[in-house]
C-alpha cells in the first residue's frame, strides 16, 4: 500500500481464521476497519474479542457464491474498498468470481500450488464443499491453480503482481491501481 496508496482504509476478509487473516494487521496495527467472516463460531467469537474494539465487523458465516454479495453489502462494504483477501480453502476461485458489490483496489487470494501454474485447474462449485472432507483422500483438493485465478483476474480487471514466496496468495490490483507495477505471468 505504500506502493499503490489506499483510498479509504478498509477491507474485507473472507475465511479470517483466527489471527484476521491478510487484514490482521492492517486492523491492529494500522487503524483500519473492514469486515472479517469466519465460518466457524469459536474463530469468529476470538475475532470479535481481538479485533472488534478497532471497529472490525465480525460475521460466522459459511460463505457461498449466493451470500457473498450480500454479506459484504449489508456490513456497509460495497463500493470501493483498498483490500478483498480470500482465503477459504474451497471455492475461493467461485466466491471471487461472484463476488460484484465491492470493487477492491487489491486482492489477496490463495490458490493452489499443487495444481501448478501453467494449468488453469479448480475444484468443481459445491456449497458445502468443505476442505476437511477429502483430507483422508488428499491434502491437496482444494481451491484452484494459480493460472486459473490469474485469468479471472484479467476478466474482472485485474493483473497478477506478486505471489507470495511460500507459494499460498497470489496478490492482485486493479488494472489502474498501481500502475507502473508490471503484471506477471
Amino acid at each position: 500500500f505504500k506502493l499503490v496508496g489506499n483510498t479509504n482504509r478498509c477491507f474485507v476478509e473472507l475465511g479470517a481464521g483466527v489471527n484476521g487473516g491478510n487484514s490482521g494487521f492492517l486492523a491492529e496495527v494500522c487503524g483500519w476497519t473492514g469486515l472479517m467472516v469466519d465460518a466457524s463460531q469459536s474463530r469468529a467469537d476470538r475475532l470479535v474479542g481481538r479485533f472488534g474494539r478497532f471497529g472490525v465487523s465480525v460475521e460466522r458465516a459459511w460463505i457461498t457464491i449466493d451470500n457473498v454479495n450480500d454479506l459484504v453489502r449489508d456490513n456497509g462494504y460495497a463500493g470501493e474498498i483498498d483490500l478483498l483477501s480470500v482465503d477459504i480453502d474451497g471455492s475461493d476461485y467461485w466466491v471471487w468470481n461472484a463476488l460484484t458489490v465491492c470493487s477492491p483496489r487489491m486482492i489477496i487470494v490463495e490458490f493452489n500450488p499443487a495444481f501448478g501454474s501453467k494449468r488453469v485447474v479448480t475444484v468443481q462449485y459445491d456449497p458445502a464443499f468443505d476442505r476437511s472432507d477429502y483430507k483422508s483422500l488428499t491434502m491437496h483438493f482444494y481451491g484452484a491453480s494459480l493460472a486459473a485465478l490469474a485469468r479471472l483476474g484479467r476478466i474482472k480487471g485485474y493483473r497478477l503482481v506478486l505471489v507470495e514466496p511460500r507459494g499460498a496468495n497470489a496478490y492482485f490490483l486493479r488494472s489502474a491501481v498501481g500502475v507502473d507495477i508490471p503484471a506477471t505471468s
